[in-house]
């Protein structure tokens, strides 16, 4: 058995346990009534499921081995760290902390229970969102990470879909920060606890586990792969195939200005993608480094791989730089017609005849 069975209670019979939420590689979340209070809640459980086990009979978590016991500990630690994280942090769209407790020889904390599911739930269920209605969740979800960002130094690492939960008013909430990371002011890890990733969301450096810096930018990438999946109803490729040579394919329905943030949030290099969520903040297009975005591929209809053009800003911006390019040319060689026809020219010059500046403006 790794989970609680219904009804067993928590805290002296301040919580009952109704059912499971789900589980992944470090807790288990339950479904509870705070009977005080007759509301439900959510309470997240401490469990390495591939390391701990529970005695059926008293429903003590505990480890099969002393090597076991150790890693279990670093980060039990961490969970009890992740639990206090969550309860100094304040903002709307970031799930709240209500009580955290240690029992059954591990940690818990709880949460209010947001009935409105899961954004992967609700794609699987209802079908992808339409530009506007993804939109507003990522914008959300972005406004909750610059917070954290800016303000907290923390990391998330694991923005995904089923990581995003609607409330009762249909609003975005960030979850689960199992694997979030606090950073000191220099940008600098404080702990030293390897990062997990998730498969089409996580970006590469995850994988090189090159987070001992703070950086925002992964966060960007997950948010952008999160968006992709809102339009799309499926996963991107993962970052290691994109790597690859595998391509990025984007449905021809999209507005070039959401192609473009995807494009700008999903580089693979860190150096070359977006350097905050501002770029799902803020309208219109984006660049990197003040240079223009690389087109990026997308499907037609027929899953044929097509070169999408920059948007219309980007264009502008291209047509003034060679408009601008070719005015100072052309100011240039009437400055050099002024000096060798005015008497600026050197006798042992040839001079420079008249007729051929007016055959280069007449072309």
């Amino acid at each position: 058995m790794q989970h609680l069975q219904p009804n067993i209670t928590l805290q002296g019979g301040k919580y009952r346990i109704e059912r499971v939420l789900g589980q992944g590689g470090f807790g288990i979340t339950y479904l509870a009534t705070q009977l005080s209070l007759q509301r439900q809640v959510a309470i997240k459980e401490f469990f390495m499921k591939d390391f701990c086990s529970r005695d059926e009979s008293t429903r003590t978590m505990s480890a099969p081995s002393t090597g076991s016991s150790k890693l279990i500990e670093q980060y039990r630690k961490k969970f009890i760290k992740e639990a206090r994280n969550l309860a100094r942090l304040s903002h709307p769209h970031i799930i709240s902390v209500i009580d955290v407790f240690e029992e059954n020889g591990t940690v818990y904390y709880v949460m209010p229970y947001l009935i409105g599911g899961s954004l992967q739930d609700y794609v699987n269920t209802h079908g992808t969102l339409s530009e506007q209605e993804a939109m507003k969740y990522v914008k959300q979800i972005a406004s909750a990470l610059k917070y954290m960002h800016e303000e907290q130094h923390i990391c998330h690492y694991d923005v995904k879909p089923a990581n995003i939960l609607l409330d009762d008013k249909g609003n975005a909430v960030l979850i689960d920060f199992g694997i979030s990371k606090n950073y000191d002011a220099s940008g600098q890890e404080t702990t030293t606890t390897p990062v997990g990733m998730s498969e089409g969301y996580a970006p590469i450096e995850q994988y090189q586990q090159n987070v001992e810096e703070f950086s925002p930018v992964s966060d960007v990438y997950a948010l952008g792969s999160t968006l992709y999946f809102l339009l799309h109803g499926k996963r991107p490729v993962s970052a290691v195939h994109r790597a690859s040579g595998t391509a990025l394919l984007m449905s021809k329905q999209l507005s070039q200005g959401v192609k473009d943030i995807i494009n700008a949030s999903m580089k693979i290099s860190k150096r070359e993608r977006a350097k905050s969520v501002d770029v799902f903040l803020k309208e219109g297009c984006f660049s990197i480094h003040g240079q223009d975005p690389v087109p990026i591929s997308t499907a037609d209809d027929e899953g044929t791989i097509v070169e999408q053009p920059l948007c219309e800003e980007f264009n502008r911006l291209s047509f003034w730089k060679y408009a601008i390019g070719i005015l100072l040319i052309i100011i240039v060689l009437i400055i050099g017609y002024i000096y060798y026809t005015k008497g600026g020219s050197q006798p042992d010059k040839p001079q420079v005849e008249k007729a051929s500046y007016q055959d280069y403006f007449e072309k």
